[in-house]
């Protein structure tokens, strides 16, 4: 068939060739066009939708939408698709497409010269070593990002480069400089508002602080950090904040409020469907089970940690897994599985170097020897775990080691050495603010001092007490004067200064009506010399034809129909003012792509200009479908009022400049004139009502000197700025800012 069908093509010879090469080009060409815009959002909402439900559905869609070679047409959309693409195979644990994905996006990103999401490939990278327990690496990673950041002055994505530094080093066991770096994060991050990335960072703070054990800095901080969660609908968020809650009550030893905590966080995290989080809070449930004596749901945990914590490869999460079950086994006194686990645990915590964990581990080893009563290997374990505690200074680590070390002491009929660790057991005890015995001691001795002074006072005699009471009596007395004269002055002077600034505020608010009603009336002045002008002019013209004394009629009429223009010009645009004054100017908001409508008004505008003997130039710098709820006819008004006025102001030959961007979901439009330009005392003025500069812009147009006064109400009425500043051309720049929906 293959055979035929070529035979057939070669009879059709060239023309024929070239007809079938024309018709496929044409059809490839109709399959990309296609694949537009539209469809290429739709696929990636529907695959979005997924992530939770089913996500290695949305993995598929997702990979399917990247690999689409138009998508690189839609950067926007490219960006979006592989960013949720590297999370959701993070999320199941996918480490090696995740990280193909990342490198991806990185590459795009250069090819782009895109800094943010350049920035943003280096923190996925990042994150995908330090999930894996390569620190060192995911370090390099997030520094690299911060560099980028810094370079693109970026805070969002610097906040965000410090908190992930930050939470490799407390990973690491490197509190002090984790903390240090935690605070920059935060600092950035208070001056941008409260995001998500600002719940993050909140959460990464209280890790750290109960790892220093300020566990009540640290429960308020994540209750900051859950109720803004709560306010963004952050699942993660709130997530991770019930589960660190839950751990700070752990290291306070209230062991069945931090059960309530994990178990809540593993729900949450069961829904998210992040394979790590759902690992993490399965594992803590577990210990906790069994801190409560729970051993049925302890092992239904553990076991269902281990299984995760394997099919993402994740060590340290196996360390602790692996741990948990052997202590799990040691509880129900299965002693050789208790074993096989524990080593387990060791033999990855040394592999990766996750000293963190080492510590537990030797010391279910030890508790593991002391079970079968081989104390000789209890001693060597418990000093070992003594060993590496020391090393990284885990206090928790110590006290555990130095109370199993007096123990085993005691049991082996060693006296001294278990006085001396029972001795540096109370000692660090006591430093870490486990006093409790001395505390209750002491409040007890004071109790029995207060009683022997009572004792005492009762036998005194009768008189000498009598004497003290009334000499009591007269002292509670002049207090009491002396209290009721003061309390007396302090009113004299609270009704004297409320008085005054009654007074104050009465002839500030006088000033203040004073001032009102002089612009008032200067605007009125203002507006009777503005008509004066023209009805004289008019009224001339019309006597001039009244008594035929007019050389050309048909110029007085022109005139007279100018002059009426003029009138209706000025009292339009005081009407528009009054409107906007009194708040009762009507916005028509729709919504418009916003990307084509100043495509259209550009040409129009460039056609007006070019046509008042202007060089016009113009860079419209939205990429993809940018979508605005605004009135379009005001503020095509208010760009054409500017331009117009630019047109009467500026020395010719000149130039003009309009540019449109898009910047934190706000527009930012600029329009900029050569010379002349405007003094900078003149600069905050000029859009006040009437307001002319005659010393640098001298011509007379003709206007109602409204006209700026008008494009700042309308642009404040969408909720938004402008201001003038000198412009790099020599003229006037205005710059406006509007936000993208107006409420």
């Amino acid at each position: 068939m293959l055979m035929m069908r070529l035979q057939s093509l070669f009879r059709l010879g060239y023309r024929g060739l070239i007809r079938y090469t024309l018709l496929a080009l044409l059809l490839c060409s109709s399959v990309a066009q296609a694949f537009s815009i539209t469809e290429a959002k739709r696929q990636l909402d529907d695959a979005q939708n997924l992530r939770s439900g089913s996500p290695q559905s949305a993995i598929r869609s997702l990979a399917q939408l990247a690999d689409e070679p138009a998508l690189k047409s839609y950067p926007e959309e490219y960006y979006e698709t592989l960013m949720a693409l590297a999370h959701t195979l993070i999320s199941q644990g996918d480490y090696d497409k995740a990280q193909q994905r990342s490198e991806q996006l990185q590459h795009f990103a250069i090819a782009q010269g895109n800094p943010y999401h350049h920035a943003y490939s280096f923190l996925l990278l990042g994150f995908i070593a330090d999930n894996q327990s390569r620190f060192d690496q995911a370090q390099a990673y997030y520094n690299d990002a911060l560099d980028t950041a810094i370079d693109a002055n970026d805070n969002e994505m610097i906040a965000q480069s410090y908190e992930r530094i930050s939470a490799v080093l407390r990973r690491q066991d490197k509190y002090i400089e984790a903390l240090k770096v935690a605070q920059k994060s935060i600092n950035v991050l208070s001056i941008l508002g409260e995001t998500e990335v600002y719940a993050r960072a909140l959460v990464n703070l209280g890790i750290i602080q109960t790892a220093l054990g300020d566990h009540e800095s640290a429960l308020e901080t994540f209750t900051r950090s859950f109720e803004l969660s709560r306010e963004l609908s952050f699942d993660k968020g709130i997530a991770d904040s019930i589960y660190e809650s839950g751990v700070v009550y752990q290291r306070m030893e209230n062991y069945p409020a931090a059960l309530k905590h994990f178990k809540m966080a593993h729900e949450l995290d069961e829904k998210s469907g992040n394979l790590m989080d759902i690992g993490n809070s399965a594992m803590r449930s577990g210990f906790m089970a069994l801190e409560t004596g729970d051993l049925k749901e302890a092992e239904y945990f553990a076991t269902k940690s281990q299984k995760l914590y394997t099919q993402i490869d994740s060590k340290s999460g196996l360390t602790r897994s692996y741990n948990l079950q052997a202590r799990i086994a040691l509880k129900s006194e299965q002693t050789a599985l208790a074993t096989e686990y524990v080593e387990q645990s060791l033999e990855i915590a040394n592999s990766y170097n996750l000293t963190g964990y080492l510590v537990a581990s030797q010391l279910t080893q030890a508790h593991i020897a002391a079970a079968s009563q081989n104390h000789e290997t209890t001693l060597e374990r418990a000093h070992q775990a003594l060993a590496t505690a020391t090393l990284i200074n885990d206090k928790d680590g110590q006290i555990k080691s130095y109370q199993l070390l007096a123990d085993t002491y005691q049991a082996i009929k060693d006296p001294q050495n278990a006085l001396d660790a029972h001795l540096k057991f109370t000692q660090l005890r006591d430093d870490l603010g486990n006093s409790q015995h001395n505390l209750t001691l002491a409040a007890l001795q004071s109790r029995v001092e207060f009683i022997r002074k009572q004792q005492e006072i009762e036998t005194l005699n009768l008189d000498r007490a009598l004497k003290d009471t009334q000499l009591r009596e007269r002292e509670w007395q002049l207090k009491a004067w002396w209290f009721g004269t003061a309390g007396v002055f302090m009113l004299v002077l609270a009704i004297g200064y409320r008085q005054v600034k009654k007074r104050k505020l009465a002839a500030e608010r006088a000033a203040l009506l004073q001032e009102v009603v002089d612009k008032k009336n200067a605007m009125l002045a203002d507006v009777s010399h503005e008509i004066r002008t023209p009805l004289t002019a008019l009224q001339l013209q019309v006597e001039a034809l009244q008594f035929n004394i007019a050389q050309d009629v048909d110029a007085s009429y022109n005139t007279i129909n100018r002059k009426l223009s003029d009138i209706n010009r000025l009292i339009s645009d005081i009407h528009q003012l009054a409107m906007a004054d009194s708040q009762s100017l009507y916005l028509n908001l729709v919504q418009c792509n916003l990307t084509e409508v100043m495509t259209l008004w550009e040409q129009e505008f460039a056609q007006f200009s070019q046509g008042k003997g202007f060089d016009w130039e113009a860079s419209i710098q939205l990429t993809g479908a940018v979508t605005v709820s605004w009135d379009m006819d005001r503020i095509k008004q208010v760009l054409t009022n500017l331009i117009a006025n630019s047109t009467l102001y500026t020395d010719k030959p000149g130039k003009q400049r309009l540019k449109v961007w898009q910047q934190h979901k706000k527009i930012h439009i600029t329009l900029e004139d050569t010379a002349p330009g405007v003094i900078d005392e003149h600069l905050s003025e000029i859009f006040e009502r009437l307001f002319r500069v005659e010393k640098s812009r001298s011509r007379r147009t003709g206007g109602s000197g409204l006209g700026l006064a008008i494009c700042k109400s309308l642009i404040e009425a969408h909720h938004g700025k402008i201001v003038a500043q000198h412009s790099e051309l020599g003229g006037l720049k205005i710059v406006i800012v509007l936000p993208t929906e107006v409420n």
